[in-house]
């Protein structure tokens, strides 16, 4: 190995035993500071990369700004159309929205895609993680509406993961996606982001989950001249379902 790819390879690691510690000590009280909105914060991690491809410096730490893109795939219009449901025009409506979107896209398709990627990603089985991410959206004809969506933040997160020249499952992920032969959904670059920096995947999917939810809200927020109480009365409701849920699809 050269020196350089070396030298890469232990700041890589280094990088993601950082995130684990941080991210674990985010969260040493337990269950219940998963389900609260904490304030987004800053996170001056980066990726150790080549320096002639190096991410740069001023994103979040991949697995945090994945987080903070679900608003460009869950928006709540386009729910409305791939729910079926009746056009926001009051809180009641939006309550409705985010019960339906928790219990027939959230939990029974988006989360377990998420552990499936999770799962084949951190066994370094590429083959089948394209597969996964191929067959997706024919088995979910609910995703179609939300998959323009979902490909575009997949596909840029997994660019952004380009300098990880080391692990095989990225790379081989990025040219299947490049050569059209996956279309590359967010929920299976999120998945393989996980395993890469080595998020646990009960944490990952409980704070999926509460961005999701979170996102649907925030994207009818200014509509519906939501305040606050009617956020996280909102949220509350729906976040409380969560733990449960979660539980079965680490089971």
């Amino acid at each position: 190995m050269h020196v350089h790819s070396a030298k890469a390879s232990a700041e890589a690691e280094s990088s993601r035993d950082m995130l684990f510690w941080q991210s674990n000590s985010l969260r040493a009280g337990g269950w219940p500071k998963v389900y609260k909105s904490p304030p987004k914060t800053q996170n001056t991690y980066v990726l150790a990369a080549p320096e002639n491809d190096a991410l740069p410096r001023s994103r979040h730490h991949p697995y945090e700004a994945q987080l903070d893109a679900l608003e460009s795939v869950l928006c709540s219009t386009t729910l409305t159309q791939a729910l079926g449901t009746a056009p926001l025009r009051s809180v009641t409506d939006l309550g409705l929205l985010l019960e339906r979107y928790r219990t027939t896209v959230l939990e029974p398709i988006e989360l377990p895609a998420i552990a499936r990627a999770h799962r084949e990603a951190a066994q370094g089985r590429a083959l089948e993680l394209i597969e996964l991410d191929k067959e997706f959206a024919g088995q979910h004809p609910e995703w179609l509406l939300l998959t323009p969506a979902s490909t575009r933040v997949g596909r840029d997160y997994l660019t952004r993961l380009r300098p990880l020249q080391d692990e095989r499952t990225v790379q081989r992920l990025i040219e299947a996606v490049r050569f059209g032969r996956t279309p590359g959904h967010h929920l299976t670059v999120f998945g393989l982001t996980m395993a890469i920096f080595s998020i646990a995947l009960r944490q990952g999917l409980a704070e999926y989950a509460q961005y999701a939810l979170e996102a649907v809200v925030a994207t009818a927020a200014g509509k519906l001249k939501l305040t606050q109480l009617d956020r996280d009365t909102l949220l509350s409701r729906s976040q409380a379902c969560l733990p449960k849920a979660i539980e079965r699809k680490v089971a």
